[in-house]
């Protein structure tokens, strides 16, 4: 996990303070090394994150032999070493270990397409073409790592954080826009915010959306799409998943399920679990711990609205024993804490648990733990989601639902501002329905439909970016198992019934991963979802705040009776909007009331040490 960034300049010399400017904001990222590689009128830079061969040897921006192709690369493929030894056998003789230089013959030897279709992994890459003066940038499958870029005042930049690129910008302007959709998120639940799958809060800033490429064709920009979810649906598949007996279906799953684990384990550094109690995370933890070892597992605690971790972990682990920090969150540093992760992000919080998962990021960088397998992206394909059941029982095949979709009740609705996102949105539908019926799908095409939908829209706009932001800021590489190619292809091609559908025990959704995780760990496991608890909601207490003190109210105005829902919102936005487009150094103090700032440590830092012995107590309290 790492850094990048490619700034075509088209000056006679590089800018020496800009590109030093622009390489400080991706530290976090790459805090074990930096470099650069220039050439007339570009420079490519990247910043190292240690995992896979931790030698100087892997180092980037990294060169061909012939000195002609220059790559900078972001993420890990899993499958490297089979995909290496492939090549060996072809004659390749390898300067390193790395999968950076796996990546980079691949793609030199069998073209692009065919190197992207065979890796499994997730990526963020620039490479490069000095003699045709050709780049091109790239984004994984499913969106896991971010790639951003702008084209304007006759120069183009590509980066992994958009601070990077401001910092090569001359003025930096809100794209009100974004302020609009991310404020008309449909449904009734959660503090989530609606993010464009291309645009930022930045006019003229755009983030490469999951599945392209970005080709920088002697100095003009072009976007195309290699790959979409739905392209995974394929009607005989699902015809022969149909007939097959479930015992059958179900070994097959729990294989994929395993090889998922066991390929996102590959590193030479070590690797721990976040462990919430949940369906997801458990089963990672489970065929993790038997595969790694050692394995340390990182929860959160949250009295008072979390169940899952104090219920379950000390059962999990008991079971299977690993090393497990538990993390006590605290509502008094929720705040603060969120400032800091959106000034990271350079955007607003996608929903409320950005802060608390951070910590647990930064627990495990303490305790020297570098990759952390995570739970999520399973609810998309697998109709995890709960209020997939109710929708799939009204939608019809054009729903968008509360994931990709706008509410055009909400008082922040704004249509000229909207309809670019719905147009999208629509076009994307479209491609998904005439996939399925190319693919001869006929039953149940408004449930695949919306599963496909935010499974290409929702994960790699909202989800991932939010991840990568919370585990980078500390320093630590986050995958996600559940992403495994070969496994959402089987899945998607599983009937219904075996996804969005109850299990015995009566919970919806993820009906196959929830019949693996009974007879694996038991049926107590199947409990209620609970999701990412924080204390969003619990500081989104009016009595805490001032609107009339917020600047976004001179063009957004909050509602007249705003829920908890509606604040939380509007407290990320104008955060945002103070640090990142007014500069403003401490904005929480003149935003909040007397009462606000009482329930808030402003500029105190959590003792770590404290609040993970108070944890403690918890656990053996439980136990």
């Amino acid at each position: 996990m790492c850094g990048l960034v490619f700034w075509r300049h088209r000056r006679a010399a590089l800018d020496a303070a800009v590109w030093t400017r622009a390489l400080a904001h991706l530290q976090q990222r790459g805090p074990d090394g930096q470099a650069t590689a220039t050439g007339p009128g570009w420079a490519l830079g990247f910043t190292r994150l240690a995992i896979i061969d931790l030698s100087a040897a892997a180092m980037q921006p990294f060169t061909d032999r012939s000195g002609r192709h220059v790559l900078a690369f972001n993420g890990e493929i899993y499958n490297y070493a089979e995909l290496r030894d492939a090549l060996i056998q072809e004659g390749v003789v390898f300067r390193s270990r790395s999968d950076t230089e796996v990546l980079l013959e691949l793609i030199l030897r069998r073209g692009l397409d065919a190197a992207l279709a065979a890796v499994r992994g997730m990526f963020a890459f620039v490479l490069m073409d000095k003699r045709t003066d050709r780049v091109i940038a790239v984004r994984d499958h499913f969106g896991q790592k971010p790639l951003y870029w702008f084209a304007e005042n006759g120069q183009i930049a590509v980066a992994s954080d958009q601070r990077s690129l401001n910092a090569l910008r001359p003025s930096v302007v809100p794209n009100l826009d974004a302020y609009h959709v991310y404020l008309s998120t449909s449904g009734e639940e959660g503090t989530r915010g609606m993010f464009g799958a291309q645009t930022s809060f930045f006019a003229g800033l755009q983030m490469l959306p999951a599945g392209h490429m970005l080709v920088i064709d002697k100095g003009t920009p072009s976007v195309r799409r290699y790959f979409a979810p739905w392209e995974l649906v394929d009607g005989d598949r699902m015809a022969q998943a149909e007939a097959r007996p479930y015992p059958a279906l179900l070994d097959e799953f729990a294989g994929l399920w395993q090889q998922a684990v066991r390929r996102h384990l590959v590193a030479d550094v070590p690797t721990g679990v976040l462990l919430s109690g949940g369906l997801d995370s458990s089963m990672v933890f489970w065929d993790a711990q038997r595969l790694a070892s050692p394995l340390t597992a990182f929860t959160k605690l949250s009295p008072g609205i979390e169940e899952l971790p104090l219920s379950v972990v000390p059962d999990l682990l008991g079971r299977r024993p690993a090393h497990c920090y538990f993390s006590l969150q605290s509502r008094r540093t929720y705040l603060p804490e969120l400032q800091a992760f959106i000034d990271y992000a350079a955007a607003p919080s996608r929903w409320g648990g950005g802060p608390p998962m951070h910590r647990l990021c930064v627990d495990a960088r303490r305790n020297g733990v570098i990759v952390l397998l995570g739970g999520d992206c399973a609810d998309e394909y697998l109709g995890g989601y709960k209020h997939y059941k109710a929708l799939f029982e009204t939608a019809t095949e054009t729903t968008l639902g509360p994931l990709v979709g706008l509410d055009s009740r909400s008082p922040s609705y704004n249509a000229a501002a909207a309809a670019p996102h719905e147009a999208r949105e629509a076009g994307v539908r479209q491609e998904i329905l005439a996939h399925l019926t190319r693919a001869g799908v006929r039953t149940d095409r408004a449930a695949h439909a919306i599963m496909l939908h935010d499974t290409a829209g929702f994960l790699p706009t909202c989800n991932l970016p939010h991840s990568d932001t919370y585990a980078m800021m500390a320093s630590v590489e986050l995958r996600n198992p559940m992403l495994d190619m070969d496994l959402v292809r089987f899945c998607v091609n599983l009937p219904l019934s075996l996804r969005a559908a109850p299990d015995e025990s009566g919970q919806f959704g993820k009906r196959i991963l929830r019949d693996l995780a009974s007879r694996e760990i038991g049926p107590s496991i199947n409990r209620k979802k609970e999701g990412t608890r924080n204390y969003s909601m619990a500081m989104a207490d009016p009595t805490y705040w001032r609107p009339d003190a917020f600047r976004i109210g001179a063009f957004l105005p909050l509602p007249a009776a705003p829920t908890r829902r509606d604040i939380i919102r509007f407290v990320n936005l104008e955060l945002f909007h103070r640090r990142h487009i007014e500069g403003q150094d401490a904005p929480l103090p003149s935003m909040l009331t007397e009462a606000g700032l009482a329930a808030t440590d402003l500029g105190v830092a959590p003792d770590a040490d404290a609040l993970q012995g108070r944890a403690a107590d918890l656990v053996a309290d439980v136990v």
